[in-house]
């Protein structure tokens, strides 16, 4: 492979290691040494070849080929200072239904309510609200605020209804968490079972004196749990109910399924799982610089193969 050849190859790479901070964001190796080494490597490629360019030691077409290099390094000094000094991935969780400001972007996250509908569909949403800007709908994927990208990651959730012997609710707390009177536990904790770690998370039902510990399974966990292979494989999420009183003593344990109420301890419990996202902040590469330099790239290399291809068609007596 000859020097141009090599220094396109790496404009490409460094273009794309760059752009995935953006497709594919909160990646922690985008702040690790070997990103970082890669991205400089490739910048001191591009540079030499384009002064080669520049100087008219690169042939014909060598000052677009500079032209477009120029580009791919804008780029990829873009991805560079995003990765070295880019702030590491935040995630805010919210409790459904309350307004969380997220400093690091100068917003405010709203979101949205939840209800035993909306947590089995996993479709509530995050809306960012900013000073002089409209609302902005966050989703799965990424979108720009500022120097970041915003997107939301769906987590398991849980909407729980306590109810008596007498069929009349009862109102939950979640103590060790914000969301102090919600009923959607956001299993902020997690459980290892073996070799595999599972969601967790606690309530207290304090009419009934009772603390509830909930071990979120989902459908596929379930499936591995099976005795009898015959039998057919769950559809739906399940959860482990283990109910303390406030002493500590143990009063029972359970396999709650989705939806269906089950009764422990002088409950009658109805877990509904799902999901709800949290929203993920990531730092992203300036994008003013990098459309620049991508458009100057695009640009650039057009302008190298018209002008080679004009070249070729001239007749060989016109020359």
């Amino acid at each position: 492979m000859n020097a141009r050849a090599t220094a396109i190859a790496f404009a490409l790479l460094a273009i794309v290691l760059t752009l995935a901070q953006d497709v594919v964001p909160a990646r922690d190796w985008y702040h690790g040494w070997q990103y970082t080494v890669i991205l400089a490597i490739a910048i001191l490629v591009m540079l030499a070849h384009a002064l080669r360019g520049w100087r008219g030691k690169d042939g014909a077409n060598g000052g677009r080929i500079a032209l477009a290099l120029a580009g791919a390094i804008a780029v990829a000094v873009a991805g560079l200072l995003s990765g070295l000094i880019g702030p590491d991935t935040v995630t805010v969780v919210g409790t459904p239904g309350t307004v969380t400001p997220v400093p690091d972007l100068g917003v405010a996250a709203f979101f949205a309510a939840a209800d035993p509908q909306t947590i089995p569909r996993g479709d509530a949403t995050v809306i960012l609200r900013r000073r002089g800007a409209g609302p902005l709908d966050v989703g799965p994927r990424p979108v720009p605020v500022g120097l970041s990208v915003a997107f939301t990651q769906s987590r398991p959730a849980a909407y729980v209804v306590v109810r008596n012997d007498r069929g009349e609710r009862l109102t939950i707390t979640q103590p060790n968490n914000s969301s102090f009177l919600s009923p959607v536990i956001l299993f902020r904790q997690s459980q290892q079972i073996h070799d595999s770690t599972f969601p967790l998370d606690t309530f207290a039902v304090p009419a009934a004196q009772r603390v509830v510990r909930i071990l979120y399974f989902s459908a596929a966990d379930l499936a591995t749990f099976r005795h009898d292979p015959d039998a057919p494989a769950p559809t739906e999420p399940g959860a482990i109910l283990s109910v303390a009183d406030d002493a500590g003593a143990q009063r029972g344990i359970t396999m709650a399924a989705s939806g269906r109420e089950a009764a422990i301890a002088g409950l009658r419990v109805t877990v509904t799982l799902g999901t709800y996202p949290v929203l993920q902040v990531a730092s992203a590469p300036q994008p003013i610089v990098m459309l620049g330099g991508l458009l100057l790239f695009i640009g650039a290399s057009v302008w190298v193969l018209t002008g080679s291809r004009n070249a070729a068609i001239v007749p060989a007596h016109a020359r």
